[in-house]
């Protein structure tokens, strides 16, 4: 979905009859994330402390979903197969979708955490060498939020659980709590196997975003 037809589709806002439980998790501890080293898109396994985490966080969910979402890479969707599994939960339909996809960070992956000056001072559209601008995963989140708010209005869905990675969590979160200021959406962090529980009601273009197109 091109900028164009994401303001267009949020000239006016998305507003659901009733609210929605979204629930959103962050993918387990990973080999990486245990060296510190930037992971981006580079498809790793969990660790074993990760495998359970992952399972812990099964027992902090809902019994019941209508559908879940990972992303395309292993880490998101062992997460979830595991927390559901050990959680005795039940997502009735699970889909893959590489909008959730980690972004990609070009050579900055493999590397060791470092301090990288234009994403403290918000800058969206700041990308390493062949890798990827927040700019541009706001872009595939907003697509996939929009799709999924059309879910909502046509299937009367109402509980939602996605099994993401931090950097399209930041952005998901900054617009689903309306932030206005992006170096603080981009500074936002999350836990391995940590669920963040949202009251969703509406899909709005949030402030941060506005200048964007």
């Amino acid at each position: 979905m091109r900028w164009e037809d994401i303001y267009q589709r949020l000239e006016s806002p998305l507003v659901f009859p009733k609210s929605v439980d979204l629930h959103l998790i962050r993918h387990a501890q990973t080999e990486t994330n245990a060296k510190k080293l930037i992971t981006g898109s580079l498809n790793v396994e969990l660790t074993k402390q990760g495998e359970e985490q992952a399972k812990s966080l099964g027992l902090k969910l809902d019994p019941h979903y209508q559908i879940g979402f990972c992303s395309h890479l292993h880490r998101s969707q062992r997460t979830l197969d595991l927390a559901v599994e050990q959680g005795q939960v039940r997502v009735d339909k699970i889909f893959k979708d590489p909008r959730l996809n980690e972004r990609k960070l070009g050579v900055l992956e493999g590397q060791k955490f470092h301090w990288i000056p234009e994403y403290d001072a918000g800058d969206l559209n700041y990308a390493p060498e062949n890798g990827e601008s927040y700019r541009e995963v706001s872009r595939r989140i907003l697509a996939f939020l929009i799709d999924l708010a059309d879910q909502v209005l046509n299937q009367r869905v109402n509980k939602i659980l996605i099994s993401g990675h931090m950097g399209p969590m930041r952005i998901m979160v900054g617009i689903l709590e309306n932030r206005e200021d992006a170096s603080n959406v981009m500074g936002l962090s999350f836990p391995n196997a940590e669920v963040l529980k949202f009251s969703w009601s509406e899909l709005n273009l949030p402030p941060f975003l506005q200048d964007s197109h």
